[in-house]
């Protein structure tokens, strides 16, 4: 499996914070799907709250 690192914003209300996350997966698809499922379900949020601006393979 391969390493993406992913970079954005969480839009939480008030409150914009940045994250930076590295996830595996077997395609950069996959991975990024997976980051939206951890995110959304630690912050309780859907998948429009989250941004990716930045993707890149470790």
């Amino acid at each position: 499996m391969t390493v993406y690192r992913f970079s954005g914003e969480i839009d939480l209300g008030r409150d914009s914070p940045v994250f930076e996350r590295e996830v595996e997966g077997e395609s950069e698809k996959q991975a990024e799907d997976k980051l939206y499922s951890q995110l959304g379900s630690e912050h309780s949020l859907n998948r429009e709250k989250i941004t990716v601006e930045e993707t890149e393979e470790v």
